[in-house]
């Protein structure tokens, strides 16, 4: 994730340096606190807090763990993939590169927002899915799920403006899938959905804020740029996990199964 604010977020000159030095030397914001940083890369210490703030962490402190993690994380499984991989490389590749893609969305998720996603679920009426391309492929099979639990649930790749006006705002709960945050159609279906005061759960990317700052809740999945063999692939993971996440959490509440 931090690999990936680098290279999209806006920096000045100076926080351009200070990056340069950490992709140089990966291991100085494990050895470093912020003043330390700062004289190394000749800037500020106020400059290194307000480079990981733009970077959206709390401070130095907050980026520095998760820096960590992702390091240590990259470190146990630094897979690689390429052409010339036989079936062998690829049988014993893909259950780390699959483990890694479950950590990074782990890390990412807040309980508080599942709780509560959760709970919409049980009282709407109506679960409603838009999502387009592979994603799409994905909020069906959870539609599937839901609707052999009792839940009626329904896909959609575009969002029918016909059909919006037919429900009541308070009997739908949408969820509104992209995995960068910024495709328009999805963008444009969230904002008209909130704009009939329908509830709306954004399942996205946390680079680029587009479609979270529209929607009521945001479930994040991991969408590194990184993974190997195939981004497509593991973004469609990453939502998968979230999505059955939900899915057994309903199943319980509904049919009592034990934990």
């Amino acid at each position: 994730m931090i690999k990936e604010l680098f290279e999209t977020t806006p920096l000045t000159n100076q926080e351009k340096r200070i990056v340069e030095y950490i992709q140089q030397f990966p291991e100085c914001i494990i050895n470093h606190n912020a003043k330390e940083l700062a004289e190394l890369t000749s800037v500020s210490s106020p400059t290194i807090i307000r480079l990981t703030k733009k970077l959206g962490f709390d401070g130095y402190l907050d980026f520095q763990l998760t820096y960590v993690k992702e390091y240590n994380l990259h470190h146990q499984s630094n897979i690689q993939l390429s052409q010339d991989s036989s079936i062998d490389d690829i049988i014993q590749a893909l259950p780390q590169i699959y483990n890694h893609v479950f950590i990074e969305t782990q890390q990412l998720m807040k309980k508080e927002t599942f709780i509560r996603t959760i709970n919409y679920m049980l009282q709407a009426k109506q679960i409603d899915f838009y999502a387009n391309d592979n994603n799409y492929s994905e909020v069906q099979s959870a539609c599937l799920k839901l609707n052999t639990i009792g839940i009626h649930a329904q896909a959609f790749n575009t969002l029918s403006q016909h059909y919006v006006e037919t429900f009541k705002a308070q009997d739908v709960l949408s969820f509104v899938v992209s995995h960068s945050g910024k495709n328009q159609t999805m963008v444009d279906a969230a904002y008209y959905l909130r704009k009939k005061r329908s509830r709306v759960i954004a399942i996205t990317g946390i680079l680029d804020p587009t479609l979270s700052l529209i929607c009521n809740e945001s479930l994040y999945i991991d969408a590194s740029l990184h993974h190997l063999p195939s981004s497509i692939m593991l973004y469609g993971l990453s939502i998968h996990y979230i999505l059955d996440i939900l899915i057994i959490t309903l199943m319980q509440k509904k049919i009592k199964l034990p934990y």
